[in-house]
């Protein structure tokens, strides 16, 4: 099993942002140190919920602050972006870390981000697509290309240059909820990110799907790559983690306002709603505890066909200390009991024959969780 760590820069408090970045890229820095595998970098615009509105320029900052560790977007919400322009930077990122970059992308699923980008919610999966074939042709094709999408035009004969230090292009990451997400996964042979807070059967459904899908392409269906995203605290003991769960649950809460439009002057409702997780329904879904709970979580998430871990470490208005412990007991002690566990080759055997899954049922799955997530 792979570890990275997740990052937004949530700001309940409106802080200082640099002084928030620098507490994030410190933690990374030490992350690197302590084993980890890569960061995640989020893409959010217009509200506290999460100030990282420019993903690839903090990634150049991230790549030129460290020296192995993989810098991944999660992600880069294409639909808000002119995929020419994007393929660029992402060439010119590519090149500059020496190949570390991973190019995580989504449609989006933000209602208040994507309206002040003129983007339409029902219009997102075209126009994440047409803006997928055209970074790809950019990056693969040395001869000139036009486009002409239902929503991406390309009008005049293009040849983007540089190309990615990766060949063909970096790895693809893709977060979704959806059967036709997990198709796109199998066609493109992405890895796609799934989320802890939808539990063991949903975790399970969306394995389903990729089996099913991979399949379906006439490609290897064992074990392959899926990641999951967690919101993580490791601390001495487990009241010591539990210290930190009201900045989960602002989190939590922050996220679901915004899915609401719940923003006024930039800044989330983040109350109580309907429906969310008791105490002790919101520990079971999150990966809080001593070392040894938090190790026997990530084994059960590996017996579901999780290989790579995202963990959210800095959520709400965590302390930074809190969140430097948390890495370090992760690299002394979770990393190293992990290192070794692959998921069980039975598990995909016995998923071909279930029941198809539905999209409706996936995204049954993700609202019965305590949020929408970071994961469309």
């Amino acid at each position: 099993m792979k570890f990275g760590l997740f990052y937004e820069w949530p700001n309940p408090e409106v802080r200082d942002w640099k002084t928030l970045f620098e507490e994030g890229v410190e933690q990374i820095q030490y992350s690197e140190e302590m084993g980890f595998d890569y960061v995640l970098i989020a893409e959010h615009h217009f509200s506290n919920y999460g100030n990282s509105p420019s993903p690839l320029l903090q990634a150049m900052a991230i790549a030129e602050r460290t020296k192995r560790l993989q810098i991944a977007t999660a992600v880069l919400v294409l639909p808000i972006w002119n995929p020419l322009r994007l393929a660029e930077e992402v060439a010119v990122l590519d090149n500059i870390s020496g190949g570390r970059f991973i190019c995580g992308i989504g449609r989006g699923y933000q209602p208040h981000e994507l309206s002040r980008f003129d983007v339409d919610l029902p219009d997102s999966r075209q126009m994440f697509l047409e803006s997928l074939d055209v970074m790809v042709k950019a990056w693969t094709q040395d001869e000139s290309f036009t486009y002409d999408g239902e929503f991406v035009k390309v009008n005049h004969p293009t040849t983007v240059w540089p190309k990615p230090f990766q060949k063909p292009h970096p790895k693809l990451w893709v977060a979704g909820t959806s059967v036709e997400t997990m198709q796109l996964a199998a066609k493109w042979d992405m890895m796609p990110i799934t989320t802890g807070l939808l539990g063991a059967g949903g975790v399970r459904s969306h394995l389903t799907s990729l089996v099913h899908a991979l399949i379906a392409e006439g490609k290897d269906y064992h074990r392959p790559d899926m990641g999951l995203q967690s919101i993580t605290q490791v601390a001495p003991t487990m009241a010591e983690a539990l210290e930190e769960i009201h900045h989960a649950r602002w989190q939590i809460r922050a996220g679901r306002a915004l899915n609401r439009l719940e923003v006024t002057d930039g800044r989330v409702a983040a109350g109580p709603f309907a429906g969310e997780l008791d105490e002790t329904q919101l520990q079971e879904s999150l990966f809080f505890g001593d070392p040894d709970t938090v190790i026997a979580k990530f084994r059960k998430a590996s017996e579901l066909g999780v290989t790579n871990v995202s963990n959210w470490m800095m959520f709400g208005n965590i302390a930074h200390d809190k969140v430097m412990r948390s890495i370090k007991l992760m690299g002394e002690h979770v990393i190293p009991a992990m290192k070794d566990v692959e998921p069980p080759m039975s598990l995909y055997d016995e998923l071909v024959d279930a029941p198809p899954v539905t999209t409706a049922e996936l995204q049954a799955a993700r609202f019965r969780g305590p949020a929408p997530s970071d994961v469309t």
